[in-house]
């Protein structure tokens, strides 16, 4: 007989299953794995949560709320910016799988406003605006968003992220960039170089401003 948890609630249900879709993703996931894991009959999690298709709409919701709150402490707008951009990018490869089911649901663009207007208000504050402010705020979020998708692509299909050596030849001039890039990509030092280069631009901007 299945042990049941009475202190199963909403929250509750809703935690785990955010924890199992990143365990098995989305093809993986299952309201009868959900409940076993729970130790609850499947109808409970209906009377707390409702369906499927409910529960990963609330677990959207739980996202994009939680992209309304990402820190961004610094003490300029350049750090708050690079703070902000730093915590998306973990909350991205740490909720890849929601990534999908908000894809599939065509709910990404309410996913990535909250963090859009929090770079805008920042970006105001350094004197950008307008055109120029749109071009920093997409050069940013197609840098934080691709360097995750690249990263937990790389994580799902291990050792398809290493160069093929043979390819430069050996008269290539510059051997130790060819041992280098037969070395598995460190993506987050790729983000962070990346993101450097972008803030650099900004404080640039800022100083011409």
């Amino acid at each position: 007989m299945r042990e049941t948890n009475k202190n199963v609630d909403a929250t509750v249900i809703l935690d785990t299953a955010a924890n199992l879709l990143e365990r098995v993703g989305v093809a993986g996931f299952s309201m009868r794995g959900l409940a076993e894991r729970l130790g609850v009959a499947v109808t409970s999690i209906y009377w707390h949560v409702g369906g499927r298709d409910k529960l990963f709409d609330s677990l959207i919701d739980r996202l994009i709320e939680e992209m309304s709150s990402l820190p961004a402490g610094g003490d300029t707008p350049v750090d708050r910016i690079a703070a902000l951009a730093r915590a998306q990018h973990k909350a991205l490869i740490d909720r890849q799988h929601l990534l999908i089911i908000a894809h599939e649901r065509d709910r990404t663009p309410s996913l990535f406003q909250p963090v859009q207007q929090h770079l805008a208000e920042q970006l105001a504050e350094l004197g950008i605006a307008g055109v120029d402010a749109a071009l920093a705020l997409r050069s940013i979020e197609v840098h934080v968003i691709s360097s995750a998708l690249m990263q937990f692509s790389s994580i799902r299909s291990s050792g398809h992220n290493e160069e093929d050596a043979s390819l430069w030849g050996d008269d290539w001039p510059d051997q130790a960039l060819v041992d280098a890039l037969r070395s598995p990509t460190d993506y987050n030092a790729v983000f962070e170089y990346g993101l450097g280069a972008l803030l650099a631009s900004l404080r640039g901007e800022a100083a011409g401003a």
